[in-house]
């Protein structure tokens, strides 16, 4: 039997790695499709530094560069802007380098009654698009609600586990940099 197996290695190629696809969640209602290509999403409002770095790839785990990626989120407010607040704060695009990165530079998202804190992500790729959500430990949600501008709101009234759409798998791991936090996040497109 390991004879036939080490025979089999030589006659097949090696099967390419497959990477378990992101959990797509809804778009939301708050998508605009006609906002600003840029990194820096803060358009100078208040809040906490938060540093997103996304790696895209398809499911055998390679990068895949060229892909539109959008990132939109409520300020640390809880408004969304072009919704329920002028402007296009906290929204923005970039197009995927030659390793399938994007970083943006935000503000940790605020939250309103309905949800936990969360980002929106949409991904463009070859005529087809791809939308998720990413969460936030509620340990660090705590440290960021305790300074300002987001303390005048205190704590989110929905918790990650109360929100219907929560993920455990969809939840940002954020290490403090400087005055705020960095996060990365490997999104794997399921097509």
């Amino acid at each position: 039997m390991k004879r036939r197996a080490l025979l089999g290695l030589f006659l097949y190629p090696l099967a390419r790695a497959q990477c378990p696809p992101t959990p797509a969640l809804t778009e939301g209602p708050y998508f605009l499709r006609e906002v600003p290509r840029r990194q820096d999403l803060r358009e100078g409002l208040p809040g906490v530094l938060l540093r997103l770095t996304l790696r895209v790839q398809d499911r055998t785990c390679q990068p895949l560069g060229g892909l539109r990626v959008d990132l939109w989120h409520t300020d640390a407010l809880g408004r969304y802007s072009g919704v329920n607040a002028p402007g296009v704060f906290c929204r923005g695009w970039q197009a995927t380098d030659g390793q399938g990165r994007v970083e943006f530079r935000t503000l940790f998202p605020g939250w309103y009654p309905s949800r936990t804190p969360h980002l929106h992500l949409r991904v463009e790729a070859g005529g087809r698009s791809f939308a998720t959500q990413l969460f936030f430990p509620e340990e660090i949600q705590q440290r960021v609600y305790a300074r300002p501008p987001y303390a005048e709101r205190g704590m989110p009234r929905i918790g990650n586990r109360q929100d219907g759409l929560f993920r455990a798998d969809l939840l940002l791991s954020p290490k403090p940099e400087g005055e705020g936090y960095g996060a990365d996040f490997v999104l794997t497109l399921p097509f």
